[in-house]
């Protein structure tokens, strides 16, 4: 199913806000790291600098006291998890188009099966 990008986010919040407060916690803080070096960088190439320079796991490392390496792959696996879920949830939406009374314009709804 095709969705819109603030469908994809606002199903994307609902799963992270279900995690478990540790995989909460990590996920948050290395996505909000991410989008503060995005948001500072004017390129592409500066963001893969600025990734380099201020490390989101090393970040992460040193506030959670685990190893990068750690982090990293504690990452992955949040982030893997969160897109299982996702899969789920879009399998059970349906996107439903009824004309409106007398008019062409059509209203649409999502149904959740």
């Amino acid at each position: 199913m095709e969705c819109n990008e603030y469908l994809l986010k606002m199903l994307v919040r609902d799963i992270v806000a279900k995690l478990p407060e540790k995989e909460k916690a990590l996920y948050q803080f290395i996505d909000e790291l991410e989008v503060r070096l995005i948001e500072a960088a004017a390129t592409p190439d500066q963001y893969l600098n600025l990734l380099k320079k201020y490390s989101p796991y090393h970040e992460a490392a040193n506030q959670f006291d685990i190893s990068p390496y750690k982090a990293r792959t504690m990452m992955h696996r949040i982030e893997w998890k969160i897109a299982a879920k996702l899969e789920e949830k879009l399998q059970h939406i349906k996107w439903l188009e009824h004309p409106s009374h007398g008019k062409r314009v059509k209203k649409g709804y999502l149904v959740f099966k």
